[in-house]
C-alpha cells in the first residue's frame, strides 16, 4: 500500500489490465520491456509507456482522483469476466466459430461494463442507475448481431481511454432505455489491433469479416472521437 499511497494509485483504471495488454505489439523493441504507445495531448507525441505503473511516474491509466466513479457492483462483474474475455479474446475469436451462449455472455458483460464505466454521463449517475443502465446495455449487446472486423497487417486498430463508441440514429448519447433498440444503433470497441467488435440490429450471430481501409478508417475514427485522455496504439502513430 505505501506504493499506492506514494504515487496516488488507488488501484482504479480508465481500462482493465489484459485489455491494455492486449495492444502491446512484440516486435516493438522498447527499453525496459513490454510497453503501449500512448499519446496525451499535455505531450503532443507518442511515448513508449509500461502497461502498469512503474515508481512514481503518473501513468497514462490510473486516473486522477475523481475523474472515474468508483460503483462496486461493476467493478465486481468486470473482475469475473476480465480474465476469460481476454482468454476469448486471444484464443477463442481466431477460430471463427459461432460462440457457445455462455462464451457471448463473458464477452457481451466485458463490453456493457466498458461501455458504462467510460460513459461520458457515468459519473452523473447514482449508483443504482448506474447498474440499471449496465442491465440495459448488457441485454442489447447480448441480442445484437456482431461483426467482428480484422485489420490486416500493417494496418491495426487503435484504442482510447474511452474506446466503447454508441452511434444513435438521431444523438450520440448513452444510457437511454429503450432507444438502444433503435433499429439504427450500431456499438463499437476495438477489442484487440487486429481485431474490433461491431454489434448491429441488421444481422444475428456473429460475422467475421476483413476491414478495408474505410472501415478501419471509420472504427478508429469512432473509438478517437471521445478521446479526451488518451490514445493507445501498437506502434507509434495512428493509421490514416
Amino acid at each position: 500500500m505505501a506504493h499506492a499511497r506514494a504515487t496516488g494509485d488507488t488501484g482504479m483504471r480508465f481500462l482493465p489490465r489484459s485489455y491494455v495488454e492486449a495492444f502491446v505489439d512484440p516486435d516493438e523493441k522498447v527499453e525496459g520491456g513490454p510497453a503501449v504507445w500512448v499519446h496525451r495531448s499535455a505531450f503532443g507525441v507518442f511515448q513508449a509507456v509500461p502497461v502498469e505503473p512503474r515508481g512514481s511516474e503518473r501513468h497514462f491509466n490510473v486516473p486522477d482522483p475523481g475523474t472515474l466513479r468508483y460503483n462496486a457492483e461493476l467493478e465486481r462483474r468486470l473482475a469475473a469476466v476480465e480474465e476469460e474475455a481476454a482468454r476469448l479474446v486471444r484464443e477463442r475469436l481466431n477460430e471463427h466459430r459461432p460462440l457457445a451462449p455462455d462464451e457471448r455472455d463473458v464477452l457481451a458483460t466485458f463490453v456493457a461494463t466498458l461501455g458504462i464505466r467510460l460513459s461520458s454521463r457515468f459519473g452523473d449517475l447514482e449508483d443504482a442507475e448506474a447498474v440499471r443502465g449496465f442491465e440495459e446495455l448488457l441485454g442489447a449487446v447480448r441480442e445484437m448481431g456482431w461483426v467482428l472486423w480484422e485489420a490486416e497487417q500493417p494496418s491495426y486498430f487503435v484504442s482510447s481511454s474511452a474506446p466503447f463508441h454508441a452511434a444513435f440514429p438521431k444523438d450520440d448519447g448513452l444510457v437511454q432505455g429503450q432507444e438502444l433498440h433503435a433499429p439504427g444503433v450500431e456499438l463499437t470497441l476495438p477489442l484487440t489491433p487486429r481485431l474490433a467488435l461491431h454489434a448491429t440490429w441488421k444481422r444475428r450471430g456473429e460475422l467475421w469479416r476483413r476491414a478495408g481501409e474505410a472501415v478501419l478508417l471509420e472504427l478508429n475514427a469512432r473509438t478517437l472521437q471521445r478521446a479526451v485522455r488518451f490514445a493507445l496504439a501498437p506502434k507509434p502513430a495512428i493509421p490514416l
